[in-house]
């Protein structure tokens, strides 16, 4: 029993110190009950993360303390979620991620830099049909039919231009009720 409880405060010592060379405790550190092993405060390699019934949630991959190659999260039912690859050789964290619903069904798709949406991302419905798509950079919405045809464009600028027409029109009306009631 002595000897366990020196082997756990010598660990309990190692991790302290770990933790003070680095300066703060790494995100990631502990997953699930599991206890990653970091050399000289910096993660690498893969890092999976549990469900409480023993499934997979995440799998993960770290370079020197950034995300690299292939991310997948999953639903807790075992199908795949999403799917983020990252590029290691810029100096931001940039990924292209695609999600899919519950049934396996490809639902969005785009690129990430550093967390932020970027570029022209699509959007696809429950028929895996390319549904509408966003570009971040100039703010354009543009929807499709069932066949892939442009139905619709519009900046986000106009739309919601157009949105605040819509509420002062509504906003006169209403106006214009109450004092027909008058």
């Amino acid at each position: 029993m002595m000897k366990i409880k020196k082997i756990f405060l010598f660990l309990l010592l190692i991790t302290g110190l770990e933790i003070l060379a680095v300066g703060k405790l790494p995100k990631n550190l502990f997953n699930s009950d599991k206890i990653n092993i970091l050399k000289r405060g910096i993660l690498n390699g893969p890092i999976n993360v549990y469900y409480p019934n023993g499934k997979i949630k995440i799998k993960q991959f770290f370079i020197n303390n950034r995300r690299a190659g292939i991310w997948q999260y999953y639903y807790e039912n075992g199908k795949l979620k999403a799917e983020i690859i990252y590029n290691i050789m810029t100096n931001d964290e940039e990924g292209v991620i695609k999600n899919y619903d519950e049934k396996g069904v490809l639902m969005s798709e785009g690129r990430i830099v550093n967390d932020n949406m970027v570029g022209v991302w699509n959007y696809y419905d429950e028929k895996g049909r390319k549904n509408y798509t966003y570009d971040f950079v100039k703010g354009i919405i543009t929807t499709y039919d069932e066949k892939g045809k442009i139905i619709f464009q519009v900046t986000e600028t106009d739309l919601a231009n157009r949105f605040r027409e819509i509420q002062q029109e509504i906003n006169d009306d209403r106006v214009r009720a109450n004092e027909d009631k008058n």
